[in-house]
């Protein structure tokens, strides 16, 4: 090859020979060497930028809306980068040069990443549809530059997907430290940037050294100003959106009030919100997302003379009126999971609680109230009985040696995105019945669990999930209904759990008590041995029928019109309230597989009119594989995450931690899954898919066994035990993906491999919604296997592939 057809081959691959071609071929092929390392760098970046994007933006959903609506709305924004690769497939042409399709529409995507940002803070976006479209245009654009990436570098398909992988570990792990450094506002202004640099790296050739000086120090400037400001949002605040579930909106019903946030920090757990009103300055409210209310009351930091209004207000909450029926003996030693504003930390120091445990997951909650110890009294920091952990509450009572009088938690809220990933189950596992068996064996053999929620539905699926409990412990019926105190108020009602079964002396001094108490406050509904309580309570029918029947809570539960069936770690989801699949999914579910059946189909229909049938037969075997990987590795990804996200703690770092191991694990399988049986392309994916299922099997039943023992270890312990745990699996999954690039590249056909990474993007998102339907309906552990079993479909296809391979050698 002469020089010439150098210079016309790197004119194709976008460089324009401004002084790139020194006119020898060794300078050419490292030239060319410097081309691939471009785009390993740019998609190593690429994918760190659109992985911290999506991280960055589900916290910025949580703000705007509720939980079912945030994982809706980027579900479907994520089916982005799966119309991107459609897009590419049809509109951008095999003679378009592949480097400045990629830096024109990178460029695009970080401008879309601006106006994302700057029109939903500007414009106060609260609409769903609105922020859809917004959300959806950088997704769109990054998948565009994916397809093309791999259209174009497709013969080295392993190590760009190694870097894919690696960019998104990346990612994952940074998003953290993003999001803790500048806020997620000023984050997707630092991710736009990024992605505009990555542009600049690609439309390099194209332009002068003064040019390229200018628009380089532009980006430096611009990372400048944005690392000196740090925090503080340049753009403003992002909106509340108005939804039932956003406490913010409705804790004073006079529209005349107004609220004004005087504190706000953002983290990986959401932002962080200190409320004052401007009625009275006795209550501040402290929100995360603008949900998950929690009071923080103005006290002068002495227990003994504290104002009245302070006593008035505390006892008007159901968990209250508890403290005042326990003895001395009775409430030495207190844990409080998820006490948010102190609510009650000042519960147990007027209950005069000998020591208070605090278990709290945000930091920032901690925080805020530390600053503002002028208001609150410095209940954080200066009583000695009182001890705070930044902890998830579940995994400290997992590792804590010591037991508790009262183990006390009050409405716990999954009402908003709690993980860092939209495709990720927002419930968490405080409210199951492996938690309340936890806390049950935390207790003294006297002690006593408080548990607050927040309506009556809720209390009815608390109690059928607290007596099944019992049931496992073998307690008899005729007895369990002796381990309850119910407070069944309409507005925040009250379950206490007794250990050891309330004795009749003990039952009629709480009888006594609550009796002698002022009409406005709560009042107990029931007590044991009938002191307390309507027969035609629902509880107290609840607990009439368990004492009468095994089967009392199976009858109890057929005449719910509410899904009220006791949670599990394997099936938390505790706020369902519908039966089943709830309706907004259902329609996600049905919206997800319709778009999917047009990705594929359309397309395939259109191939199969233009071309023969046995080109036909060379499309139709990649196109079930990226279909199949595409469903089963989401659905696998899911599932896995919700089994293991116990053992590290909390849910939005273990996520991170989990999501990067298993990229890192995907990534080296990657790149040094091509040397696995050398060309035979079929023979590799047909054993690694049989692997995929066996090893995948093998971690699910051998894994809980292994981290369990391991369980009380330090953090590094077991994210270190973790990651060794799923490279194997890991290592496999980084392997279909890219062979199954290598079987169109062999087969000719590259130009489908943007259509086939659009059905593999699109596939991903039907997986994702797949995984949680198949959970809520089975739980986790089914929804793994139906994963599993898409690789199995990869089985059987590839198998069948090769028999007719094999014939087809004999009849020749």
């Amino acid at each position: 090859m002469d020089v010439g057809q150098y210079r016309r081959l790197l004119l194709l691959d976008g460089y324009g020979g401004r002084g790139d071609v020194q006119g020898n071929e060794p300078n050419l092929m490292a030239l060319r060497m410097n081309k691939n390392t471009l785009a390993y760098v740019s998609l190593f970046l690429l994918s760190a930028s659109i992985l911290c994007f999506e991280i960055v933006s589900t916290r910025i959903a949580s703000v705007i809306f509720v939980q079912d609506y945030a994982f809706i709305v980027l579900s479907l924004a994520l089916l982005g980068i799966g119309a991107g690769g459609v897009f590419s497939y049809y509109k951008v042409k095999a003679g378009d040069n592949p480097s400045k399709i990629v830096y024109r529409v990178l460029f695009a995507l970080g401008i879309s990443l601006c106006i994302f940002i700057t029109a939903t803070i500007g414009l106060s976006i609260t609409s769903p549809f609105v922020f859809l479209l917004l959300v959806f245009l950088p997704f769109f654009s990054s998948g565009v530059v994916y397809a093309q990436i791999y259209k174009a570098y497709s013969a080295s398909g392993f190590r760009l997907y190694a870097s894919d992988l690696s960019g998104a570990a990346v990612g994952a792990i940074a998003s953290l430290g993003l999001i803790g450094i500048f806020g997620a506002p000023n984050s997707i202004i630092f991710i736009a940037l990024v992605t505009l640099t990555v542009s600049a790296f690609f439309w390099h050739p194209w332009t002068t050294p003064r040019k390229r000086v200018a628009v380089y120090a532009i980006l430096v400037l611009s990372f400048s100003v944005l690392s000196l400001n740090g925090r503080s949002e340049i753009l403003g605040m992002v909106p509340i959106g108005h939804f039932p579930e956003k406490d913010f909106y409705y804790v004073y019903p006079d529209a005349a009030t107004r609220s004004t946030i005087i504190d706000s920090r953002w983290s990986i757990y959401g932002r962080s919100d200190l409320v004052q009103y401007s009625h009275q300055d006795v209550v501040r409210q402290l929100f995360v997302d603008g949900a998950a209310g929690s009071q923080v009351y103005r006290f002068n930091g002495h227990v003994q003379k504290t104002q009245s209004i302070l006593q008035e207000l505390l006892l008007h909450h159901t968990n209250a009126i508890p403290f005042l029926c326990l003895t001395k003996s009775e409430k030495r030693s207190m844990l409080v999971i998820g006490p948010g504003g102190g609510k009650e930390v000042l519960l147990g120091l007027f209950g005069e609680v000998d020591t208070i445990t605090g278990v709290e997951v945000n930091p920032d909650f901690v925080q805020i109230v530390k600053d503002h110890k002028a208001f609150d009294g410095g209940i954080y920091s200066d009583f000695p009985k009182v001890r705070i952990v930044v902890q998830e509450g579940r995994h400290f009572v997992k590792q804590s040696n010591d037991l508790f009088d009262l183990i006390v938690m009050a409405l716990p809220s999954t009402a908003q995105m709690q993980n860092i990933e939209p495709f990720a189950t927002s419930e968490n596992y405080l409210l199951t019945k492996e938690a309340i068996a936890d806390y049950l064996k935390k207790l003294t053999s006297e002690g006593r669990l408080i548990l607050t929620v927040h309506n009556r539905w809720e209390l009815a699926r608390l109690m059928t999930t607290a007596v099944e409990v019992f049931q496992d412990l073998g307690v008899p019926g005729d007895d369990i209904r002796n381990h309850f105190a119910v407070f069944e108020a309409e507005y925040a009602p009250t379950v206490v759990t007794k250990k050891s079964a309330f004795t009749y002396d003990e039952t009629l001094r709480w009888q006594n008590t609550c009796k002698n108490l002022p009409q406005d406050l709560p009042t107990v509904t029931y007590l044991p041995f009938g002191m307390a309580g309507s027969n035609q309570s629902a509880i107290n029918q609840l607990l009439a029928g368990v004492s009468q029947s095994p089967d009392g809570v199976k009858t109890y539960l057929s005449q719910s019109k509410y899904d009220i069936s006791p949670c599990t770690d394997d099936k938390p989801y505790f706020y369902k309230k519908d039966t089943g699949i709830p309706g907004e999914y259902l329609w996600l579910l049905a919206g997800t597989v319709g778009i999917n059946v047009l990705v594929v189909w359309l397309p395939f229909k259109f191939i199969r009119r233009k071309t023969p049938d046995d080109h036909i037969r060379g499309v139709t075997l990649p196109l079930t594989i990226f279909i199949c990987i595409g469903i089963g590795f989401m659905i696998v990804e899911v599932s896995l995450f919700q089994k293991l996200v116990l053992y590290l703690g909390s849910p939005t770092i273990s996520l991170s931690i989990l999501l990067s191991s298993l990229l890192v694990g995907m990534g080296t399988g990657s790149y040094f899954g091509r040397n696995m049986f050398g060309a035979d392309v079929i023979k590799r994916l047909h054993h690694v898919s049989i692997a995929i299922v066996v090893v995948g099997t093998i971690l699910l039943a051998v894994s809980p066994v292994v981290l369990a023992k391991s369980h009380e270890s330090a953090l590094p312990v077991r994210v270190a035990t973790t990651f060794l745990a799923i490279l194997p699996l890991a290592f496999l999954l980084g392997i279909p993906f890219p062979s199954s690039l290598q079987l169109l590249t062999l087969g000719h056909k590259e130009r489908y491999i943007p259509w086939m990474y659009g059905v593999n993007g699109s596939m991903s998102v039907l997986g994702s919604v797949l995984a949680v339907a198949v959970s809520m309906l089975f739980g986790f552990a089914p929804a793994y296997f139906v994963g599993l079993a898409f690789y199995a479909i990869v089985v059987l296809v590839a198998f069948v592939s090769l028999k007719k391979a094999k014939l087809s050698a004999r009849a020749a």
